[in-house]
């Protein structure tokens, strides 16, 4: 039998009891446990802190003694290491020194004094800034190589520092036998404290200990039904009845989640059914689909033709223009199949004379078409047209010379390409007398937008100047390959392409 929502969430409000929920008596047990033991540890806290500060009470001065006469040694040492070689690193240790030993001195007594130690304290303090006069003197006289006075000098400080070193040494013994009679009442209270952290660690312990046995008892006997149920539910008995919840607590939570879920299962299982429909309906379009596809890759596959047929097509009109004695025809059919046969693979690397003889090809096309209205010029240094290029990066220029140069001009039309070695680049310049270019779309040809660099011109090459920049860019792994100049509107452009020489 199925039970519904409806009859769970009757049965719920008929048998569950109000109860604390298990969140609640843990934190409220674990509260009283956590404030007995912030307590304790305040208490140790508080003993730990004054043996340290004991503790360090004894040993800091020690050691800031200890400083002072290392300090001290390295002062008198550098002096006179600096007073018979002259050396800058002796100074340099000099001045060092000296700045160490002032913070050392930093940290003596220097107000009321209350006993010897302190007494001692101040003389240390007040002899060690005459020290440090006397040996700021001595180093200046011996910068002005007054050797009299700076011997006098230097015997001086031999005669304070011996007595500030003894002083030092002296106040150091006498705080040493302090801290030793200190040590044993240091010591005591230490075992103190920790005898005391571990008794408390031990109640704390059974403390816990005692309350994880108590809610472990109380979850153990609803989860124990839970898992016997779920069991059921494992093996396929789908018709389980639902669990009697004894309280409102987490594991009441989770048991009427688990009966929900039984309720669910069936209408789930009915879900699958449809959904089993459905999915052999999205198969069948998934295979229509991909007939489809099939056929559109077939069709992909023979355009692949088309090219190879054009080219055979424009070959043989060259033969029949050749036969029937049409020089010019043949000339004409036969460029037009070298350009497009050239310009099928734009991925291919090719010489730079391969390059301007497909330049040779479209101008003849061109002119053809205009009439022979263009005069087309090239300069070439021969010894650089053996440099390797990606190919279709010089016919873009020379077109776009013509149909956005000279194609509308009244005057007469020139197109002059030149090839010659600048500096460390090959240049190859492609010059027109044309309406010229303005700066905004010089500006914009060498944005780093990609937007165009892939987008065909329906009337053009399909290969723009962008094409180019970034294929020169990518093959020559520099970012200076073109140079776009033109002085004013009706002055013509020059488009220069810079190609690294490698000899």
């Amino acid at each position: 039998m199925y039970w519904s929502i409806w009859e769970m969430r009757k049965n719920k409000e008929k048998h569950v009891k109000p109860a604390m929920t298990i969140q609640f008596r843990m934190t409220a047990m674990s509260l009283v446990v956590m404030l007995i033991l912030l307590l304790v540890n305040m208490y140790i806290y508080t003993n730990i802190s004054n043996v340290i500060s004991d503790v360090n009470k004894v040993y800091e001065k020690n050691f800031t003694l200890n400083m002072m006469q290392d300090n001290l040694k390295n002062i008198q040492s550098s002096m006179t290491e600096y007073l018979q070689t002259k050396s800058t690193d002796g100074a340099e240790n000099y001045y060092r020194y000296v700045q160490e030993y002032q913070n050392n001195l930093s940290e003596l007594n220097t107000g009321i004094v209350n006993d010897n130690r302190q007494l001692t304290e101040k003389n240390i303090y007040n002899i060690s800034a005459e020290y440090l006069k006397l040996t700021d003197k001595c180093l200046e006289y011996k910068r002005g190589r007054d050797v009299e006075r700076y011997s006098v000098t230097y015997d001086e400080t031999q005669k304070l520092y011996g007595y500030l070193a003894d002083c030092i040494e002296s106040l150091n013994n006498d705080l040493f036998r302090i801290n030793s009679s200190n040590y044993q009442e240091i010591l005591a209270l230490l075992k103190y404290t920790q005898n005391l952290s571990m008794g408390l660690l031990l109640i704390a312990t059974i403390a816990m200990t005692a309350i994880i046995a108590y809610v472990t008892r109380r979850m153990t006997k609803p989860l124990t039904r839970l898992a016997m149920a779920a069991g059921d539910v494992a093996a396929g008995k789908f018709d389980t009845p639902p669990i009697e919840v004894a309280a409102e607590d987490e594991i009441g939570v989770v048991t009427n989640a688990f009966n929900t879920m039984l309720s669910s299962i069936r209408e789930y299982i009915d879900r699958i059914k449809e959904n089993m429909e459905h999915e052999r309906a999205l198969k069948e379009k998934e295979l229509l689909m991909e007939t489809h596809l099939k056929e559109a890759q077939l069709n992909y596959l023979q355009s692949q033709i088309s090219p190879h047929f054009l080219f055979n097509t424009l070959n043989a009109g060259a033969q029949l223009a050749m036969l029937e004695s049409a020089d010019r025809t043949y000339e004409y059919i036969q460029n037009v199949a070298d350009f497009y046969r050239y310009k099928v693979d734009t991925s291919k690397m090719v010489t730079l004379e391969e390059e301007l003889s497909i330049v040779d090809n479209y101008m003849y096309i061109i002119n053809v078409r205009f009439s022979g209205d263009i005069n087309y010029h090239k300069e070439v240094d021969e010894s650089l047209t053996s440099v390797l290029v990606p190919s279709m990066i010089l016919q873009p220029i020379v077109e776009n010379a013509v149909r956005y140069g000279v194609r509308d001009i009244d005057w007469e039309k020139h197109i002059d390409i030149s090839v010659y070695l600048d500096d460390d680049n090959i240049c190859i310049s492609v010059r027109d007398n044309g309406i010229g270019i303005d700066k905004e779309t010089i500006d914009k040809i060498f944005s780093d937008s990609e937007e165009e660099t892939s987008k065909p011109d329906t009337e053009s090459t399909g290969v723009g100047l962008k094409n180019v920049i970034s294929r020169m860019r990518i093959f020559f792994e520099t970012q200076d390959v073109m140079i776009i100049t033109s002085e004013g509107k009706n002055m013509g452009t020059e488009v220069a392409l810079l190609i690294p020489y490698v000899q």
